[in-house]
Formats: C-alpha cells, sequence, structure tokens
C-alpha cells in the first residue's frame, strides 16, 4: 500500500480529503453559529398579499400572556379566558392579524404565549381568518446564541420547562417550539403598508430585501447584518436617533429618506414596534412611551405599547397594551388604536 510522505495511508487520506470536502461545503449552510439550515420556499423572509379584509397589528408582548390575551379579546379576536394557551378560539372572522415579534423574554410567561400564537394560526385558517407572526430581534438573538445574556429570562424559562434551549434553537425539541420560531419570516407587507420589527429596510427595494436577508442568513445566520445590525438592521435599528435620520440632516431631508424608503418597498406605509421609549424627531415632533404614534401624516407608525410587565423601571410595564387596527371603505383607509377594554381612537387619518 501507497504512503504519502505524511505517513498517512493513501485510502485513507483520500477518505480524509473527501469528509474535509464536505464539511466544507456544509458550512454555508449552517452559518456563523451552526444555524440550521432555512428552505426558503418553506420559510420566506418575508410574507406578502393582498387583502380587503381588516388588518390589527400586534408588537412586543414580551412574555406577558395575561395582557396579550385580555388584548386581544378585548379587541374581539379571540374569545375571552382561553381553558389553556393551546385551546384559543379565533373570533376575528376573515379579519387579519399581524405580530411583529418580541414575543419571548423581559416577563415569564413567553411559553404560554409560543403556545397561544401557534394555535392562533390554525384556529384563524379554520374561521378564514389569517395570522402572520414575525421574528423580532429578541427571537433571532436567542436563535443565535441560545445560551446568550440578553436571553437569559426566555432560557431560564425553557429549562424549568424541561426543555434543552439549545433543542429550540436546533429545531429539535420534541414540544416543536424551534421548528415553529426557526421559520418565522421577518416582515410582512400587506396590501400598501410594510410590518417588521425595527422597521428598517436601508432603502432597499422588496427584492433587494429579501436578497440581502437570505444572502446575509445562509452566510451568518440570525446574525445577518440584514437583521440584527444596530443601525440598519430590520430587526435592531434604533431610534436615538431614528435610523431615517443622518447627521446634519434636516427635517425635510429626513422625511424624505423614510419617503424613500417607503417608495423603495412599493408601500405608502411603514410600521414597527421594538421601541416603547419617549422620542424626540429632529422636525420637534414627540413620541411619549407607552402611545402609539404616528407621524408624516401616516407614512410611519411605532406601535410598541410596552406592554409587559417587564417593561419599565417598576416592572409594570409603559402601558396595558393596544392593537393597530387598519380598515379599509373604498378607496379610503383608516387606522385605530384599539385598547384592552375594547375602546379606541382614530389616530390616522
Amino acid at each position: 500500500m501507497g504512503v504519502y510522505p505524511s505517513g498517512m495511508p493513501k485510502t485513507r487520506r483520500a477518505s480524509a480529503v473527501l469528509l474535509l470536502l464536505l464539511l466544507t461545503l456544509a458550512l454555508p449552510l449552517f452559518g456563523d453559529n451552526a444555524t440550521p439550515p432555512r428552505h426558503w420556499g418553506r420559510c420566506p423572509a418575508v410574507i406578502t398579499f393582498d387583502t380587503p379584509e381588516v388588518v390589527n397589528v400586534l408588537a412586543d408582548t414580551h412574555g406577558d400572556y395575561d395582557r396579550l390575551v385580555t388584548l386581544l379579546a378585548g379587541g374581539k379576536l379571540i374569545a375571552p379566558g382561553p381553558p389553556s394557551p393551546a385551546e384559543v378560539t379565533w373570533t376575528g372572522g376573515h379579519s387579519v392579524l399581524v405580530v411583529t415579534g418580541d414575543m419571548i423574554d423581559k416577563w415569564d410567561h413567553s411559553l404560554p404565549i409560543i403556545a397561544l400564537m401557534r394555535a392562533l394560526v390554525q384556529s384563524a385558517a379554520s374561521q378564514g381568518g389569517r395570522v402572520v407572526i414575525s421574528a423580532g430581534n429578541h427571537e433571532a438573538e436567542f436563535l443565535n446564541d441560545p445560551a446568550g445574556k440578553k436571553t437569559k429570562m426566555f432560557q431560564d424559562e425553557l429549562t424549568a420547562a424541561g426543555i434543552k434551549p439549545k433543542d429550540v434553537a436546533d429545531g429539535t425539541d420534541q414540544q416543536g417550539i424551534g421548528r415553529f420560531l426557526l421559520c418565522l419570516p421577518f416582515a410582512t407587507r400587506v396590501n400598501r403598508w410594510f410590518f417588521s420589527h425595527a422597521g428598517s429596510t436601508n432603502g432597499r427595494t422588496m427584492s433587494q430585501l429579501i436578497a440581502a436577508i437570505q444572502t446575509g442568513f445562509d452566510a451568518h445566520g440570525y446574525a445577518a447584518p440584514a437583521l440584527l445590525d444596530a443601525d440598519s438592521g430590520l430587526l435592531e435599528a434604533r431610534m436615538k436617533p431614528p435610523w431615517w435620520q443622518k447627521p446634519g440632516d434636516t427635517p425635510i431631508q429626513s422625511e424624505a429618506r423614510l419617503l424613500g424608503y417607503a417608495d423603495a418597498l412599493g408601500v405608502q406605509h411603514i410600521v414597527f414596534g421594538h421601541q416603547p421609549g419617549n422620542y424626540e424627531l429632529n422636525d420637534g415632533a414627540k413620541r411619549k412611551k407607552g402611545k402609539m404614534f404616528t407621524h408624516f401624516s401616516g407614512l410611519v407608525f411605532l406601535i410598541d405599547m410596552g406592554m409587559s410587565q417587564g417593561i419599565g423601571d417598576q416592572r409594570t410595564g409603559y402601558s396595558q397594551g393596544a392593537l393597530l387596527r387598519i380598515q379599509r371603505t373604498g378607496s379610503t383607509e383608516t387606522a385605530t388604536t384599539i385598547f384592552p377594554d375594547g375602546s379606541s381612537k382614530e389616530i390616522w387619518p
């Protein structure tokens, strides 16, 4: 038997080379953090559709199951007091519910929220409605690093339930939590409205956004810059200053940039959560924490209400939460805040 200078027999060396080649080819599929490969046909980056139905939007429940149930019941989307999260009943008829992520962390009932959302997808579909849930930065950060400090509360909740966080991140847990989370889209376009967790698309067209997400995800998993970049990531972009404002901008320039972002996507409204606090824009407009906020004639909507008890200095939340409800009558659209007690307030136009 021939021997290479290294001393390894030729047949063994050939096998080692083949194994190394296979492992090298597999690396891009799993990204930097061994993220399971994603089938973009089954689990698209962005969900897009048109509908004449009422569209409801919800942001950042952050582990507060009780407030979530109260809010959905107040909005007449579920029957009050479900016996268990998995037994929730959709009562929203043919309407749509879009959830912009951050179901988990900050409070200690993330698992019931996930169970309710999974069941609600099925219940709504059976009644002719539709529920679309996209990922927030907390879901992405957990799936990127299931041992990371930022998502420790969710990790602890999983561990207390006898579920290994890494199994969830790998999509191998018996409960199917990981398979659900790993298939969440990163944004939703309904009619002329664009919904995502943090809102920033960095001026990309829809096709460019999808390509940036897919390419970045295949290379880096959930750490893809298009998702988690702190300045411009779709799930992470911050509001101090607002991600559409650049240093030295005049108010007109900032508004024009945001309008350009919407035009590139082919939409008229950009709606996002992620930011429940106080913010001031460079034209002097102020958003108060815990309040739903719209500006630039409905071009942008901030809908994170800080509803979870885990938000705020006293761990009481900034608010009890609210839904954004978008209704169309002919060619006219309105946007209304729906509160947990069922009361409402039109905020646009």
